[in-house]
This record gives C-alpha cells, sequence and structure tokens, in this order.
C-alpha cells in the first residue's frame, strides 16, 4: 500500500511538472518579442511627444507626458500577454480596463476621435520612421 501511495505521488509530481512546463511555454508564446516592444516603445515616445495632444480616458484630460506614463503602466501589466503592437494599441491602449469605455484623442481644431483610431495611425508612422532610419 506504501508503494501505490508512492507512485501515485510520483505520478502527479509528474503531471504537476509537466503543467508548469507547457505554461512557461505559453507565457512565453504570447510574450512581445523584441522588435515589437521596440515598435510599442516607439509608439510611446511619439504619444509622450505630441505637444497638443489631449488624452481622454474616464471622462478626465491628461497631457500627452501623462498619456504616455499611463499607456507604459498598462503596458508593463500586459506585456505578457500580447504578441504584437498592434494588440497592444486595440485590446490595451484603446479603452479602459475596467470600464471598458473608449479613449478619445483631442488635437487642437479637431474633434475627438477615439484612441485607438489615432494610435493605429501614430502606429503606422512611427513603424515608417523607423525604417527609413
Amino acid at each position: 500500500m506504501y508503494t501505490l501511495h508512492k507512485k501515485t505521488a510520483r505520478f502527479f509530481s509528474v503531471i504537476i511538472m509537466a503543467l508548469t512546463a507547457g505554461l512557461l511555454l505559453v507565457s512565453e508564446v504570447f510574450a512581445l518579442t523584441p522588435q515589437e516592444e521596440t515598435r510599442v516603445d516607439n509608439l510611446l515616445i511619439a504619444v509622450g511627444k505630441q505637444e497638443q495632444l489631449l488624452f481622454i480616458r474616464n471622462g478626465s484630460e491628461h497631457n500627452a507626458t501623462e498619456a504616455e506614463s499611463h499607456l507604459r503602466l498598462k503596458l508593463g501589466k500586459t506585456k505578457k500577454r500580447l504578441k504584437t503592437a498592434e494588440q497592444f494599441v486595440d485590446n490595451v491602449a484603446s479603452k479602459s480596463s475596467i470600464t471598458g469605455t473608449a479613449y478619445q484623442v483631442k488635437l487642437p481644431g479637431q474633434p475627438p476621435v477615439d484612441a485607438q483610431v489615432y494610435l493605429t495611425q501614430l502606429l503606422s508612422e512611427t513603424d515608417k520612421a523607423a525604417k527609413a532610419q
């Protein structure tokens, strides 16, 4: 009976190790690659440089520096679950994770636009600038 208990314990420890290894592999599959992380970083730097930008989240207006800081905080909490810069824009940077409300961006003389639209365009611009270097 003692031998059966040892075999059962060994079996479950092997199962637990296999599941743990599988979770580690899965988390690596979804982590941002260095190239994608650079794309996101370039995007966030560009956001922070938009002196006239107002970033509207949950009804409050924030300047570009505050927007960059907030998005970096969100990136830090989610980058292991993301594969691409586009996923960051679509799933993290464009809406509140608490309320689900879309963020907006307002530039002088223009009506507010959804942050997803603005950030997608800005990502395209930063990608082009990076390729030109």
